[in-house]
């Protein structure tokens, strides 16, 4: 079929109205680097990351015994993956713009949520050698994350244990 070029010309504009009219619907790029997480990158990193990272590197030492306990694994293991790429997104905390600026915090977070990735499927395969390397190398990631960004607060006081000071931020 040959199409005049009048009527070429009518197409090419319509299709630039449609993606002229779905650009004008995403966000503009102050309006996406003003979203923040509801909570503390550190809030999340202590009651998600932790929560769900230390059944999987535990698990090694203390074999899952049954179905449900592979399931939970695969359920704490996609919560890890989640908590990975939720910290790429500052939050209320004193120093989470300064954090989630910085290409090796993005670096550990992607490198989190991509181990996680890996745990989830050594549940689902029910694997006890890869679930142990899994969170071997989720212990490495957070520890050497730990090193770089918050060597002496662990969870930054969210719990009342110290009372940070400004060389701790």
């Amino acid at each position: 079929m040959n199409t005049s070029r009048p009527a070429q010309i009518v197409k090419l504009l319509g299709v630039a109205s449609i993606l002229s009219g779905i650009a004008s619907c995403a966000p503009d790029t102050q309006e996406a680097e003003e979203f923040r997480l509801p909570i503390s990158i550190n809030e999340v990193m202590a009651s998600l990351i932790n929560h769900s990272a230390d059944p999987i590197w535990v698990a090694a030492w203390q074999n899952p015994q049954s179905e449900e306990d592979w399931r939970e694994l695969e359920h704490l293991a996609r919560q890890l993956q989640l908590g990975g790429s939720l910290i790429t997104i500052p939050g209320t905390g004193p120093v989470d713009t300064m954090w989630t600026g910085r290409e090796q915090w993005h670096e550990y977070s992607l490198a989190l949520a991509e181990t996680a990735g890996r745990a989830i499927n050594a549940a689902r395969s029910r694997d006890v050698e890869l679930i142990s390397r899994a969170g071997d190398e989720i212990v490495e990631i957070c520890e050497s994350c730990h090193r770089d960004f918050k060597p002496d607060l662990p969870t930054m006081n969210i719990y009342g244990e110290l009372s940070p000071t400004a060389d701790d931020l």
